[in-house]
């Protein structure tokens, strides 16, 4: 108990990161010998005089209230020597020595896959996400994401949706919610899911964060699923951490003339699996495909249904277009474009219908 107690301290300390802690347990497995140590002692054995006058000054005291936090019953303080730690992070070359926890950790006991893509996506884009993650939590699969706007907060409130679990990995303090318009979204996560940071309570958002965190999510996944990203997306950071770290990568195929889908275009070129349904995924990750035949029936073409669907574009189709194209009258066509939306195939928007899936 007292080596996560130090552990904790040295997370705490800016200049020093997992890599850094892991060397310091290489030489002092039980790190109280390590904090007793003096200054001088401490540079003699190697040590950079920042991080010893660091280590040197610093005591117990200073944890005091994350360990006060601890003790709320869905509060969780998780270091590598822990056994709820989860076994798939600890195998990335840095993973965090300290992981802070709101909510429930039974979100590891199950299969993870991460979707992430566009803070700003189109409503295809938007619509896509939400409805894998429904498919994908059905399917009893962890989803996992970072909270952010657009697609991030569509793979949590689809998996909230479903009744799955969904794990949020912050870029700040796990008390410090953020966006802040995202704090009904995590209070409703926090219920039967999980918000996760390696940050310290009370470390405020900083640019340098997020892709750092980034390597949490593709880390705590057995893939990495990109929905819809620019070419400079933090999204395809995510999925090149994902590869370094020997995970798969995933991506879904979006319009030419959609600006946010060149990322997944640019991953798919370089060898990204192409996705276009729940199937291809549990395939690819070759798990048991429970409820995969059910949930993929949402993300199919109704067969009734499906001349008039393929009148129906991605982008905006008008009522007139689509009268056209099928040959059909108004009152079958206005009938069966009931019948599509209900079943989620397409959706209403201003202008017309697009296709969901």
């Amino acid at each position: 108990m007292r080596n996560k107690h130090y552990l904790i301290a040295l997370n705490k300390m800016l200049s020093v990161g997992p890599k850094t802690i892991a060397k310091l347990l290489e030489h002092w497995p039980n790190l109280e010998e390590l904090f007793n140590l003096s200054k001088t002692k401490l540079e003699k054995a190697g040590l950079p005089l920042r991080l010893a006058e660091a280590i040197s000054n610093c005591s117990l005291a200073s944890i005091e209230n994350d360990l006060r936090w601890q003790e709320h019953p869905e509060h969780h303080l998780l270091t590598w020597e822990d056994s709820d730690y989860p076994g798939l992070l600890k195998e990335i070359s840095d993973p965090p020595a300290v992981l802070y926890g709101l909510g429930q950790l039974s979100c590891f006991k199950q299969p993870s896959i991460a979707i992430v893509g566009s803070r700003k996506p189109s409503v295809t884009g938007s619509e896509t996400a939400r409805r894998f993650a429904v498919a994908l939590a059905k399917s009893d699969l962890t989803i996992v994401s970072g909270l952010a706007l657009g697609i991030d907060a569509q793979a949590h409130g689809g998996c909230l949706e479903a009744k799955g679990k969904t794990i949020a990995v912050m870029g700040t303090g796990i008390d410090l919610i953020y966006p802040r318009k995202h704090r009904s979204l995590a209070n409703d996560i926090r219920q039967t899911g999980l918000i996760l940071s390696e940050f310290p309570l009370g470390t405020p958002p900083a640019a340098g964060h997020f892709p750092r965190r980034n390597r949490i999510i593709s880390g705590l996944s057995l893939a990495t699923l990109v929905v819809e990203a620019a070419i400079k997306s933090g999204s395809l950071i995510t999925a090149r951490l994902a590869l370094e770290q020997n995970r798969e990568v995933l991506a879904i195929p979006g319009s030419i003339l959609n600006p946010q889908a060149r990322g997944c275009h640019f991953l798919l070129q370089q060898g990204a699996k192409l996705v276009t349904s729940v199937q291809d995924i549990m395939e690819e990750l070759r798990l048991d495909s429970k409820q995969v035949e059910q949930t993929n029936a949402s993300l199919s073409l109704a067969t009734d249904n499906q001349n008039l669907v393929k009148c129906i574009g991605f982008e905006i189709t008008s009522v007139d277009q689509i009268l056209t194209r099928s040959g059909l009258g108004i009152e079958e066509v206005v009938s069966s474009l009931a019948t599509l939306e209900l079943q989620g195939i397409i959706k209403a928007v201003p202008g017309g219908y697009m296709r969901c899936a």
